[in-house]
């Protein structure tokens, strides 16, 4: 997919109509595109770790008036970890729930990202996030972050930076940008 690496993309739906697929793969393309080239090479080192050619990322359009379901849902697919992003359909239009760029950096964060068993990695990650107090300023921003992991930070903070790494308020969180610099 687009030179990086091994991204297997599909687009699920047997009734979606021509223009639909084609709009979601647009929309897709164009998020890929605005991911750095660090992250697609965390990317392909992640896979080799794994010793995989490929994982899959699942594009599951749903009806606009469909019961709710979650923009992302991360798991795994025969021992991979395996994303699927459900976008909402009105019509012509596709209603992602959140900036499509976001949700692909997500995915590729929550692929790449090593197994809880590299305790060098997650300890490294949870000092950081102490030291910032990330969560206490999640918390300050809305109760939706109350019961977030240490995995759901690490997904929010690498799209972030992925995709507004000059952003101002890196200056508040110094030890969490220095992380991600050291996982880049």
């Amino acid at each position: 997919m687009l030179g990086e690496p091994r991204l297997n993309i599909y687009i699920l739906g047997s009734d979606l109509t021509a223009q639909q697929r084609q709009r979601v793969q647009a929309q897709v393309q164009t998020a890929l595109r605005a991911i750095p080239g660090w992250a697609f090479q965390l990317l392909a080192g992640r896979m080799a770790e794994l010793g995989v050619r490929n994982l899959p990322l699942m594009i599951e359009p749903r009806p606009a008036r469909a019961p709710g379901s979650q923009a992302l849902s991360l798991g795994r697919i025969e021992s991979r970890p395996a994303v699927r992003l459900t976008p909402r359909l009105a019509g012509a239009e596709v209603e992602w729930g959140q900036d499509a760029r976001y949700l692909v950096a997500k995915a590729i964060a929550y692929l790449a990202a090593p197994e809880s068993t590299d305790t060098d990695f997650w300890s490294r990650w949870v000092e950081a996030l102490e030291a910032d107090r990330l969560r206490e300023k999640a918390l300050a921003v809305g109760a939706h972050w109350q019961d977030v992991t240490t995995l759901g930070l690490l997904i929010e903070m690498f799209a972030a930076y992925a995709l507004e790494p000059q952003h101002r308020r890196w200056a508040g969180l110094p030890r969490v940008r220095a992380f991600l610099d050291d996982w880049r």
